[in-house]
């Protein structure tokens, strides 16, 4: 893993390099690398923000990162829900808490969809996951351009860096003082990236309990009417506890796993720069 890192951070240091020389088609070519990155299965989303800074600076890296991911966002949103929507709402079907997720950015709309948008979760995937939802693109459009100021902090991060593979290579020592406050700025929104994604997910969890409730009073009312009599419903699990049970388990996953996966999960987006 650490000869793989290596190699890695050594060519994206190169690679920097060769596009620094590169004039505008540098440009361009970066802004390329960000807008790929917003589509699945393409990796590397936050460690072409943290690139654009060490590339360019963060004054001109950072407006580079903002339009070419949002650009890149709505145009996986359009082509997506022209092409995939009934596929990805029929997968989803399979997994009751990714449809409660549906449901509960349809029932609180815009908030939702923000709050969501600003935690760490894979940037690309929700692209395509609120590409199924009912959300206008104009909403879609303008709660992602709210949520990407985030992503300044990936870019100063690689702006106050000299060398992607000395960070990960050299001990504390070998830091600058830029470096040293980048790294700090790091440690700082892996923290606030863990807890707002532990929050969003609880809170997800109760307006999805609550929106499927609702379905499910609606749909035994529907029922009653039609068939008066009723049914006793012996042998069917309750649509309710089968949601309810599915995100206890989620949530209680996410929660042990602040320290382990979702940790490294988002020092990832930030860039490999642990």
């Amino acid at each position: 893993m650490y000869v793989w890192r290596k190699d890695l951070l050594s060519a994206l240091e190169t690679l920097s390099h060769a596009v620094s020389d590169m004039g505008a088609s540098g440009y361009l070519l970066m802004s390329f690398l960000i807008f790929l990155s917003a589509f699945p299965p393409m990796i590397g989303y936050g460690t072409f923000q943290s690139l654009s800074g060490f590339t360019f600076g963060f004054a001109k890296g950072y407006p580079i990162s903002y339009f070419s991911a949002l650009f890149g966002a709505v145009a996986c949103f359009i082509i997506s829900r022209r092409y995939l929507k009934k596929r990805v709402q029929s997968t989803m079907a399979k997994y009751p808490n990714l449809e409660a997720v549906v449901k509960a950015v349809e029932k609180k709309g815009f908030k939702l969809f923000v709050l969501i948008r600003l935690s760490p979760y894979p940037f690309n995937l929700l692209n395509v996951l609120f590409a199924a939802t009912d959300i206008p693109l104009s909403h879609f459009a303008l709660g992602t351009a709210l949520s990407l100021i985030k992503i300044g902090l990936h870019v100063y991060i690689g702006a106050n860096l000299t060398s992607f593979a000395k960070h990960v290579l050299g001990g504390e020592d070998d830091l600058t003082e830029s470096e040293k406050r980048a790294e700090t700025v790091r440690e700082i929104v892996i923290v606030i990236g863990s807890i707002l994604a532990t929050a969003v997910m609880v809170y997800v969890y109760f307006v999805a309990k609550r929106a499927v409730e609702e379905v499910k009073q609606e749909s035994d009312e529907s029922q009653a009417f039609l068939d008066p009599i009723g049914d006793d419903g012996n042998g069917d699990r309750d649509t309710t506890t089968e949601i309810e049970w599915q995100w206890k388990k989620l949530v209680s996953l996410m929660i042990g796993l602040n320290g382990t996966k979702v940790m490294k999960m988002i020092v990832w987006t930030i860039g490999l720069l642990d």
